[in-house]
């Protein structure tokens, strides 16, 4: 399987860095549009970021049908700005609202909640997917930030599986993913038991005006959920 590996050198970190037509690397273009910026959250607010984290956030490790068993989801998660039964969730505070407006600037999207995923150490993951929970949003802007330990982020598009892009991604660097990207590619974490560390990914989600109160977001993660592989 060809892979094209990408360990590009650490740009400059600016907290403002993104723009609306998002500067940094050209992951993917033409038939969708995925864009890396290094280094986006300076190291020292990344840091403080992931403190807060860690203190204010209670996890969910959720259980899911798999054939004819139950199994862990392998990783762990919560909301951010949105309320659930299925998930813990928290409201925005300070720090993490700065985070949100200084992306709704850069992309010109709204971003309607956080969806937080912890993966503890390489042992957890998340497999191949596309993200479009909201059915009403049909090219979802989706802000990807990472905290925590280094972790590889594929993409492949979905007319050719062999080709994969593999991108390691560092404390603070940002992934943006809009157009046309949901539609023809999927993107996952993969097992490494090389890694011992914890990784916490932050995206930022939209949600259509009509979703809300209606489908919401309990039936939307649903069916994200059904659409994804738990190995």
């Amino acid at each position: 399987m060809p892979v094209r590996r990408l360990r590009g050198a650490r740009e400059t970190p600016l907290f403002s860095a993104l723009l609306p037509d998002p500067a940094g690397e050209a992951l993917v273009s033409g038939d969708g549009d995925v864009r890396l910026v290094r280094g986006w959250l300076p190291a020292p607010r990344a840091d403080a970021l992931l403190a807060q984290i860690r203190a204010r956030i209670v996890w969910t490790q959720e259980r899911r049908q798999m054939y004819d068993r139950m199994v862990d989801v392998p990783r762990e998660q919560a909301l951010v700005g949105e309320k659930s039964s299925r998930l813990a969730s928290v409201p925005w505070w300070p720090e993490i609202e700065a985070v949100r407006d200084a992306l709704e600037r850069a992309t010109g999207a709204r971003f309607a909640f956080a969806l937080l995923n912890r993966y503890r150490d390489g042992s957890d993951s998340v497999a191949w997917h596309n993200d479009r929970e909201v059915a009403a949003v049909e090219r979802p802007v989706i802000a990807s930030l990472t905290l925590g330990a280094t972790r590889a982020f594929d993409i492949r598009p979905k007319r050719d599986r062999g080709r994969v892009i593999s991108v390691d991604l560092d404390h603070g660097d940002l992934v943006v993913m809009r157009g046309d990207t949901q539609l023809n590619y999927e993107h996952r974490v993969a097992k490494d038991r090389r890694i011992a560390g914890e990784r916490i990914n932050l995206t930022f989600r939209q949600q259509a005006e009509a979703a809300i109160g209606n489908r919401g977001i309990e039936q939307e993660f649903d069916g994200a959920a059904r659409r994804m592989d738990l190995r």
